[in-house]
């Protein structure tokens, strides 16, 4: 017979109350098991893999040579907008890999943010920053100027909103998750040439508005490329 220790770890609160079922190869139910758990069971030296199964998720591991053996359960996927959300659709998204012992009692959910990117608070772009908080405090004044333009509130909320958006990167500590700080600025720079589109001033200020809202646009993607191809040097 061989000891048989398993661990299913699960990020954010995806599945978190539902059971994974572990069979044989044979197809013999072995356990079931939720997140957070950690269990330990015997199993016939014959069995060569485990299924993993989950509604339509299923993975089929080998199982290793030893007595004592330690299998960590875990969601497979890219963590950032939108492949997460790709990744979690295929079905060996739900898999498991056998560790040593030293790694099995290591493994947990930190497991999910070792593969984060973090950008310094030094790497962010701050002009571009700067010339976000211009245009956000621009809109909101226009929005409040123009009391006849049928789209006032909507333009106030972009203002507001795109610098509340920018506030958040500006006052990390340290550093900042990539994927948040390129969503933020990719999404506000959209956002500001959504408002600019609804003003209803004269034609030189609304074109000004969108120049400069493509220019912080470009410049933000141009930015945050540089930066992933820094990062991604770093890391070889």
């Amino acid at each position: 017979m061989k000891e048989l220790n398993i661990k299913l770890l699960l990020p954010y609160n995806w599945g978190h109350i539902r059971k994974i079922k572990v069979y044989s190869d044979k197809g013999v139910l072995l356990t079931k098991i939720m997140h957070g758990e950690e269990l330990k069971l015997t199993i016939d030296e014959s069995v060569s893999n485990v299924v993993i199964k989950l509604d339509f998720y299923k993975s089929v591991i080998k199982v290793p040579e030893g007595d004592k053996v330690f299998l960590a359960l875990f969601m497979d996927f890219r963590d950032r907008f939108p492949h997460k959300y790709i990744d979690t659709l295929k079905r060996k998204c739900l898999t498991g890999k056998f560790l040593t012992e030293d790694e099995f009692e290591n493994f947990d959910l930190t497991f999910y943010t070792k593969s984060f990117q973090w950008v310094q608070k030094t790497q962010i772009d701050k002009p571009s920053l700067f010339l976000g908080f211009l245009l956000a405090v621009g809109l909101t004044v226009m929005s409040i100027v123009e009391q006849s333009n049928p789209y006032q509130d909507i333009v106030f909320l972009i203002g507001v909103g795109s610098f509340f958006s920018l506030m958040m990167i500006q006052i990390e500590n340290h550093k900042i998750l990539l994927y948040d700080y390129k969503s933020r600025m990719i999404a506000t720079g959209i956002a500001y040439l959504l408002g600019s589109l609804f003003l209803q001033s004269s034609f030189p200020a609304t074109t000004l508005f969108i120049l400069f809202s493509i220019v912080f646009l470009l410049k933000s993607i141009y930015s945050i490329k540089e930066l992933v191809h820094k990062i991604n040097l770093e890391k070889e």
